[in-house]
């Protein structure tokens, strides 16, 4: 009993000196694979009969390392898991507050809270992460892009083109389909601008570039302002005098309307 009692104090005066050690320097968990639950052996090794005084000399022995392997299992159990981040808190966490004693040597308590800390690790690998100024990154950590694949996008069942049901590689002489399709630059516009799948958006472009290079639509190279200087003055708005002619507006072409 008392060799028992003695390896207990001594096990958690390691555990307390392994938890005010400064753990590690990392903001971040790594990707790594998900943990599993620590097994042991303590749970079916033999342990001591301290009730009884007086044993057979022979089971003295098989007791002893019996004994032995527990205290041993025991102690790996106890002191798996300090490296960790926050491994202070976890030991901080097992006193209990009526007794003021340690269940260090209740197994399936300690079980539960190693089963806890690894469900909890493994939420924090596979949650988004949140960067924030002064973070360090390490190199197996997932990139913002990386982890933008885990929001699971989200793509719309029917759009336009199939409600409608019409083919757009067969649309590409219909002015107006394009026009609503292409920005006042002449670029093709954005899925997130049209709302379309990306097996429709892909044929609305190339039924664009189809039109564009037959020449059938006309393609936006330069600047508006660019184009509206480099015209004719035809295509300028014409200063109609005062007096009489103020009533008078003239077309395009130089002629009266009225």
């Amino acid at each position: 009993m008392s060799s028992s009692r003695q390896f207990l104090s001594s096990a958690l005066r390691q555990c307390r000196a392994a938890g005010q050690r400064t753990a590690q320097f990392s903001t971040t968990s790594p990707a790594a694979a998900i943990r599993d639950i620590p097994t042991t052996s303590f749970q079916n090794a033999p342990r001591t009969n301290t009730n009884n005084t007086s044993s057979p000399s022979g089971n003295t022995n098989n007791n002893n390392a019996g004994s032995n392997q527990y205290k041993s299992d025991m102690f790996n159990l106890l002191n798996s898991g300090t490296g960790s981040r926050g491994g202070r808190d976890n030991y901080s966490n097992t006193r209990d507050v009526d007794g003021g004693q340690r269940y260090g040597n209740n197994s399936q308590k300690v079980q539960e809270l190693l089963q806890s800390e690894v469900t909890s690790n493994n939420y924090m690998r596979m949650m988004k992460r949140r960067w924030n100024n002064g973070d360090v990154y390490a190199p197996r950590d997932l990139s913002p892009y990386e982890m933008k694949g885990r929001n699971g996008g989200w793509v719309e069942a029917a759009d336009v083109v199939d409600e409608l049901g019409f083919s757009p590689l067969d649309n590409y002489r219909n002015f107006s389909l394009i026009s609503d399709y292409i920005t006042p630059f002449g670029r093709i516009k954005h899925s997130k601008e049209t709302g379309l799948k990306p097996v429709n958006q892909r044929k609305i472009a190339k039924m664009v570039r189809r039109a564009i290079g037959l020449g059938i639509h006309p393609s936006v190279h330069k600047h508006p302002e660019i184009l509206k200087n480099s015209t004719g003055r035809h295509l300028l708005p014409l200063v109609v005098p005062k007096g009489q002619m103020a009533n008078k507006t003239k077309n395009f072409d130089g002629e009266d309307e009225n």
